[in-house]
């Protein structure tokens, strides 16, 4: 009788602490990675369960939770990615100013390059690209 209390007890810390885990996932899917708290709070909610045939409600909404979370964050990085590439394919506008920019950013560089190595260095450096 004292050993299944102790298993409801820790069953359902499980399910609290893996509900916990899908609504840190929820939170945190602009400022970090919620893979890892997805992860968890889906584990977690399944260790919950032990050998009985259903999950407790906490765990299934840790679960729910969890996969809402992972999902968006697919999706988000998803169009993340995918949004820059086809706006660079797709529009030709875009594709000036990243190019303008890009070049910017590289003559940046070189004169960072330049001051913190001197001349010499940045021509043998540029000799040597030219080779390959």
């Amino acid at each position: 009788m004292y050993q299944n209390d102790n298993r409801e007890i820790a069953a359902e810390k499980l399910a609290t602490a893996s509900m916990v885990l899908g609504i840190i996932s929820l939170v945190s899917i602009l400022c970090c990675c919620p893979f890892v708290f997805s992860a968890i709070g889906i584990v977690l909610a399944l260790l919950s369960k032990g050998a009985e045939e259903t999950l407790r409600p906490r765990a299934k909404t840790g679960i729910i939770l969890s996969v809402i979370g992972i999902v968006v964050s697919i999706v988000l990085m998803a169009f993340t990615l995918l949004l820059p590439i086809v706006m660079y394919t797709t529009n030709p506008e875009f594709r000036k100013n990243f190019v303008n920019e890009y070049q910017k950013s590289l003559e940046q560089d070189e004169e960072l390059f330049r001051q913190m190595y001197g001349d010499e260095v940045y021509e043998q450096m540029k000799d040597m690209f030219k080779e390959q």
